[in-house]
């Protein structure tokens, strides 16, 4: 690094997130054990990533509608110290990431939430199989009964009508039928043949409430959904006919959440409850940090989200900061801010600078960069470090990789 180029550590967190919520401002001006907090922002579907032995990296697209003055209108590579879940990694058949999942589970990377509890919340059947065991610690839990089906060839024997049968790894009201009768149920197994994937069943509960119970490390919140009328529809994310509120934290809800929350590895994550027309309560999942939050919380929620990220990469940089060894990225360059580039437009007729990221195998410290010819992605900025590692080369090459559209 040229010695008149001022050095900040700083550690670069990556959060995966859809728009709706602005980490570049959220973060603005924290710090982790004194140093700055660089973030980028981005979602599942602009973001690759690689795991190698020693070395994690992400590459990113620019953004089509990047937040102003930040990193999103420009390519990205990187090795972020951290990461914070906000999005799901599985909805319907065209929003599967598990292959990008897989690739922080395959390194390792320090998560919220932990990357164990994240990869079992994409799975439902691990998900329902952790909160038996909670059921097993705490008689009182009331996790709904499921049966699970491998194959139509199984539901041979139908269950007791009505039931709401769901679709693998099925969420957010998606992949799921009510079925009310053997008719109905034939129909949907002759359905089930062309799918690959497994199906479970649940008993139909003629709920009149619906009950989110949220917890973002020591903060606990409760919103509780009603069916006003008959015609409100039967599934409890559709707004028709449905009025919300803010209710109190019931103790024995608090308990239930912070037993789901240790035995699946969460610091923050929702559990949704039903109650049916006699006052019975109905434990139905587990939601893990990419839960929602309702506008009129949003700014609360997410300054919640804030602290609890630097609380934990405190506690797991606390050691690694005091020794010799640094954790840190050094940023070689400072970037301007600048109008973000046109998304559209060709990385090699793009003037905008980039920031370009340099793992050295011997430590675990990054060189950050301004790269300013993004049609040379290989060639090293003048402000980067001229001394080229094999993780540099594996940064330039899969950066030349991505840009052109290989990967």
């Amino acid at each position: 690094v040229n010695s008149a180029t001022p050095i900040i550590m700083v550690k670069h967190v990556l959060v995966i997130c859809s728009q709706k919520e602005n980490y570049f401002e959220l973060f603005k001006g924290k710090k982790v054990n004194g140093e700055d907090i660089l973030v980028d922002q981005a979602p599942w579907v602009d973001m690759e990533a690689v795991s190698y032995n020693d070395s994690f990296l992400v590459h990113i697209k620019p953004n089509r509608n990047p937040f102003p003055y930040t990193s999103q209108g420009q390519f990205r590579t990187f090795a972020p110290h951290f990461v914070l879940l906000r999005s799901y990694a599985l909805g319907n058949h065209e929003h599967d990431w598990r292959l990008k999942i897989n690739a922080f589970y395959h390194h390792d990377v320090p998560c919220i939430n932990s990357i164990d509890s994240f990869v079992w919340s994409v799975e439902k059947v691990s998900l329902y199989t952790k909160l038996k065991r909670v059921q097993k610690k705490i008689p009182s839990f009331p996790l709904i009964p499921q049966t699970y089906y491998s194959h139509p060839s199984c539901g041979s024997f139908p269950p007791d009508f009505p039931c709401v049968l769901k679709v693998g790894s099925s969420s957010q009201g998606v992949g799921k039928a009510k079925i009310f009768n053997t008719d109905q149920w034939q129909d949907m197994l002759s359905v089930l043949s062309m799918s690959k994937e497994y199906f479970t069943t649940e008993p139909f509960i003629d709920w009149v409430s619906d009950i989110r119970v949220q917890k973002i490390g020591g903060h606990y919140r409760a919103i509780e959904r009603k069916r006003m009328s008959e015609q409100a529809s039967w599934k409890a994310n559709n707004a028709n006919g449905i009025t919300e509120n803010d209710i109190d934290v019931k103790d024995h809800w608090k308990e239930w959440i912070d037993a789901a929350a240790a035995e699946l590895d969460m610091v923050m994550c929702g559990m949704d409850l039903i109650v049916d027309k006699e006052g019975k309560e109905y434990v139905l999942e587990i939601n893990s940090s990419s839960i929602g939050f309702p506008a009129r919380h949003a700014p609360t929620d997410t300054q919640h989200i804030a602290e609890l990220v630097i609380e934990t990469m405190e506690n797991i940089f606390a050691q690694t900061t005091k020794s010799a060894k640094t954790t840190s990225t050094i940023v070689a360059a400072p970037v301007s801010p600048s109008p973000p580039i046109d998304a559209s437009s060709s990385p090699s007729s793009s003037s905008s600078t980039q920031a370009s990221t340099m793992i050295s195998p011997s430590s675990s410290s990054s060189v950050v960069g301004v790269d300013t010819s993004p049609s040379s992605p290989s060639t090293p900025s003048s402000a980067a470090t001229t001394t080229t590692t094999t993780a540099e080369v594996r940064t330039c090459h899969f950066r030349f990789l991505t840009r052109n559209n290989v990967l």
